[in-house]
């Protein structure tokens, strides 16, 4: 997913005072038509530890990351280096206006080395004592709602959750840190639970696992797991396939 994959590509980050912000302007991105190739939120403090990790310097002066609470990273790409300049300089007036902070165009390398970074981002927050990391998937529009609701349950729990995401379809990537087992299970059901009555599921991109097993089989309609275990059966009818896990 390096912006240097495309013929031309460019980097813009614009940092927000508020997630809710970030997440709130997405749509009106995506309704644009400005169509980033990549379009990711990442939290403050998560910025802040790939950025150290990486040892990458984007060039944000320290009374604008004092005033941040998330970023919004858009890579944006064409054939045409003339048209894409003008993309640039659209979607960097669109941001303003949505209320970033400011508006940054990363040079090519630190674009692709930020990209890089975020993709790393989980190491660096197991490394940093996180005591789960999981996946949402919620529509574009429920996003803001959603993060909201995360962080009214990381409160209510004593926990602290950060994160990052591809916001621009939905899927929420969160490192959750609560080292007392029974509060962190009570703390993760309700995460996904809200995804799910905002008409989400408890899994994007990373699939179900053994971990999220339990809650999937708690949470999700049972209709649908039903159907999904007969279809199994279907091509499975002697189940040698992943036998015991989600399905049986």
């Amino acid at each position: 997913m390096s912006p240097a994959n495309a013929p031309h590509a460019a980097t813009l980050l614009a940092p927000f005072r508020t997630l809710e912000e970030v997440t709130s302007a997405v749509p009106r991105i995506v309704h644009a038509g400005v169509g980033p190739r990549v379009l990711e939120y990442i939290d403050a403090l998560t910025m802040a530890a790939i950025t150290a990790n990486a040892d990458l310097d984007l060039g944000i002066p320290a009374e604008v990351r004092d005033t941040a609470s998330a970023y919004l990273v858009a890579v944006l790409e064409g054939s045409d280096a003339d048209r894409l300049d003008e993309d640039t300089a659209g979607a960097a007036v669109l941001l303003d206006s949505l209320g970033a902070v400011d508006v940054y165009v990363l040079p090519s390398g630190a674009g692709a080395e930020l990209i890089s970074a975020r993709e790393k981002a989980f190491f660096v927050a197991k490394a940093a004592g996180a005591d789960d990391i999981i996946d949402v998937v919620v529509p574009r529009a429920a996003i803001p709602e959603y993060m909201v609701k995360v962080a009214a349950i990381a409160e209510e729990y004593g926990a602290l959750v950060t994160g990052c995401g591809h916001v621009g379809d939905g899927n929420i990537h969160l490192s959750v840190f609560q080292p007392d087992e029974s509060r962190r299970v009570g703390l993760l059901r309700a995460i996904y639970q809200e995804g799910i009555a905002l008409g989400g599921a408890i899994s994007a991109e990373h699939g179900i696992g053994t971990e999220k097993r339990p809650y999937f089989l708690e949470l999700e309609d049972p209709v649908k797991i039903e159907l999904m275990r007969a279809i199994k059966t279907v091509f499975d009818p002697k189940g040698i396939l992943n036998p015991g896990k989600v399905l049986g």
